[in-house]
């Protein structure tokens, strides 16, 4: 039986309800085990050990920063004074403090699939028509954008430049924590070199958010860019159809998706944002219309038809390559 959007949502409001003590249990096992790599790359005594420690940092880096965004959607510990002040020093930890993510993001859910709006939050988005009419440099620009370099060195473009020099040079005053945490991460950058050698800050700092923030880049650009994904018009456009269809499920192992405290999930996610990670599979398994979404995977020959994709085919109504632009 085929149900209304409306219908559909309402499914997920049962879900849409944390458990406080275990929303506090995941977020505190997460942050001490993440402190507790970071200190071993400080202190344990070979350099496998601190390699692996820092292999730790990048996974644990990308679980913390999930969980941290789930916050400001207000699915986890939205009531607690003690929670918002934790995780606004986390957003200048992870250099995406909470004015910018907030902003961005919030903008992201509400316009995800539609080709019109400008791409704040996510990835641009040409139709080929666009692509076309631009000029050499719109293009290039463009393609840069987009480009696989930039996407894996996401913790300099998306996080460094993005959510905070950029937002910091436009609109000093209301983003005044964008250079807190430029700052502040600069001075722990410092700090572990002076305390611990550059050696043990490259790994400590510079490797594992290289690591975490591209890998977490990459599956902004992959959740909406993949080869069934479906962009419209305003005039077409509908809330609960975008989350199915303009967002991807990534099909992970288990230890892949606690690693990205399943943000895999992310049409449930665009769907209904207050729902918090941990029941994001339960909602999955419960709700019908929700079990064969549109998907993607983190194999290489799908990497590589996804970073493929560069703009927005009205006519086939699919993303095409630039060879077939």
């Amino acid at each position: 039986m085929k149900h209304a959007p409306s219908e559909l949502l309402q499914k997920t409001v049962p879900f849409a309800k944390e458990d406080v003590v275990k929303s506090w249990r995941l977020v505190a096992s997460a942050w001490l085990l993440l402190v507790a790599c970071i200190v071993g790359v400080v202190v344990l005594p070979s350099w496998w050990m601190k390699v692996v420690s820092s292999l730790g940092v990048a996974a644990l880096m990308s679980r913390t920063f999930v969980i941290y965004h789930d916050h400001v959607h207000g699915a986890i510990l939205k009531s607690s004074p003690l929670a918002k002040g934790l995780f606004a020093v986390y957003g200048l930890f992870c250099i995406a403090p909470v004015t910018v993510w907030r902003r961005t993001h919030e903008y992201h859910h509400r316009h995800n699939g539609r080709i019109s709006k400008p791409s704040i939050g996510t990835y641009p988005v040409f139709t080929k028509t666009r692509f076309e009419a631009a000029s050499a440099a719109e293009r290039r620009f463009y393609l840069f954008q987009r480009h696989p370099a930039v996407i894996a060195l996401g913790y300099w473009f998306t996080f460094l430049h993005g959510m905070c020099i950029q937002p910091g040079l436009a609109s000093p005053k209301k983003h005044w924590d964008s250079w807190l945490a430029v700052f502040l991460h600069a001075g722990y950058l410092s700090a572990m070199c002076m305390m611990a050698g550059w050696e043990v800050a490259l790994l400590a700092v510079v490797l594992p958010n290289t690591l975490a923030f591209g890998f977490g880049a990459y599956l902004f650009y992959v959740q909406h860019n993949f080869p069934a994904v479906q962009y419209v018009s305003d005039g077409e456009w509908a809330y609960e159809s975008s989350a199915l269809k303009s967002s991807s499920f990534l099909d992970l192992n288990p230890v892949m998706h606690w690693v990205t405290a399943n943000i895999g999930y992310h049409h449930i996610h665009h769907l209904n944002a207050r729902i918090p990670f941990y029941r994001l599979p339960e909602a999955k398994a419960a709700i019908a219309e929700l079990q064969n979404p549109l998907s993607s995977d983190l194999t290489l020959k799908e990497v590589r038809r996804c970073l493929a994709l560069k703009v927005w085919d009205d006519e086939r109504g699919r993303m095409v390559s630039l060879a077939e632009v």
